[in-house]
C-alpha cells in the first residue's frame, strides 16, 4: 500500500533542498505551517541537525544529542530525574551554520555549505 500525504503539512528534505525558493521561502514567511518536517534527502545526521537548527525546528539541547536516555537520566539529579526538563527547550534552539541553506533568520554572514553557494537571503 502506498502512503499518500499532503506535502505542505508533511514536507521532507526534498522540500528543503529542492524547493528552497518556493516552499522554504513560504515557510520562512509563515505561509506554510507543517505538522512535522522530516529531513530526508540529507546525507548525514550531522547535517540534518544543523539544517533543523538553522530552520528553528530543533528543541533538544546539545547535552542530550547522541546520548541514551539512561545516560541522560543518570546525570539529571538537579532536574529531579526529569528527562524533559534536562533536554527539551520550550523555544527553538536556533543556530546559523550556512548562508546558502534555508534558515528562519538570516545567516548571510555564515560560510556557504556548497562551493559557490548563494545566500538563501
Amino acid at each position: 500500500k502506498v502512503l499518500s500525504r499532503d506535502e505542505d503539512d508533511f514536507p521532507g528534505g526534498y522540500h528543503y533542498h529542492m524547493k528552497r525558493d518556493s516552499y522554504m521561502k513560504d515557510f520562512v514567511k509563515g505561509k506554510k505551517d507543517p505538522y512535522i518536517f522530516h529531513m530526508s534527502w540529507t546525507l548525514n545526521k550531522d547535517d540534518k541537525l544543523k539544517f533543523l537548527k538553522q530552520m528553528g525546528m530543533w528543541y533538544v539541547s546539545d547535552e542530550c544529542v547522541h546520548k541514551k536516555a539512561t545516560d541522560i537520566l543518570l546525570g539529571t539529579s538537579a532536574a529531579g530525574g526529569d528527562i524533559v526538563s534536562a533536554c527539551c527547550s520550550a523555544e527553538p534552539l536556533f543556530t546559523c551554520y550556512y548562508k546558502d541553506k534555508p534558515s528562519i533568520k538570516s545567516c548571510a554572514q555564515s560560510p556557504p555549505k556548497d562551493k559557490y553557494g548563494v545566500s538563501f537571503w
